[in-house]
């Protein structure tokens, strides 16, 4: 009887753990889908730095010879402005996947801890 007691804790502990280890999967599952929706807007926001880049080109070309020159000049500073506010954005993407490894690992040592405890149960039950 002990150690059918024993089997069906140890079973319990298993249950714990795949529900956890769905809970994990769930939340991964929407990081993807949230990654997912963070790729499309940054699509759109080259769709739309190619369009910003098309109008100030149509702009310029109406203007005098040193406008234009100086008027590029600052296109060009701009897109490397833009260049950097992707690098950034990817960065930024980066430590929230990091941030959410952590959350990962935390509930991991969580999860052994209480697997740690559960041991300790069995052992003082078995004592007993």
């Amino acid at each position: 009887l002990l150690k059918l007691s024993l089997i069906d804790t140890e079973l319990d502990k298993l249950s714990l753990i795949d529900t956890e280890l769905l809970k994990l999967s769930l939340i991964e599952t929407e990081l993807l889908k949230l990654s997912l929706i963070e790729t499309e807007l940054l699509k759109l926001s080259l769709i739309l730095t190619e369009l910003l880049k098309l109008s100030l080109i149509d702009t310029e070309l109406d203007k005098l010879s040193l406008i234009d020159t100086e008027l590029l000049k600052l296109s060009l500073i701009e897109t490397e402005l833009l260049k950097l506010s992707l690098i950034d954005t990817e960065l930024l993407k980066l430590s929230l996947i990091d941030t959410e490894l952590l959350k990962l690992s935390l509930m991991e040592t969580e999860l052994l801890k209480l697997s740690l405890m559960l041991t300790e149960l069995l052992k003082l039950s078995l004592m007993l």
